[in-house]
């Protein structure tokens, strides 16, 4: 899935899923839906450092995204506001804000 483009918006997220479940993969919105918020953010936190330093992965329970050093330091993470539902949730009602959310936090994280 590396190599295929990040969805974007739920009707990307909605191909990608008819797409693979036709090649016999068992997905779901939200499987592709985690897998696009990592890969996206990753792509972010990427491009603000020029190079892959730093990885983004999930926190076990899939709430926080998080930046991690060569040495598996915790370099900073993303996570829904107080109150705010899990970024799958907001993902689904409004993927431009949840990405700009996520640009914000790199942001803050690698301070440029």
């Amino acid at each position: 899935m590396a190599d295929q483009k990040i969805p974007q918006d739920m009707q990307e997220v909605a191909d990608q899923v008819t797409l693979m479940q036709a090649r016999g993969f068992d997905v779901s919105e939200t499987d592709v839906i985690r897998e696009a918020l990592k890969a996206g953010f990753q792509a972010i936190v990427d491009d603000r450092m020029d190079g892959n330093y730093d990885t983004v992965r999930w926190d076990d329970e899939f709430f926080a995204l998080q930046i991690v050093s060569f040495g598996d330091e915790l370099e900073g993470e993303a996570k829904p506001g107080e109150g705010e539902a899990d970024f799958v949730e907001q993902f689904k009602a409004n993927a431009n804000q949840v990405w700009f959310k996520l640009d914000n936090v790199a942001a803050k994280v690698i301070g440029r």
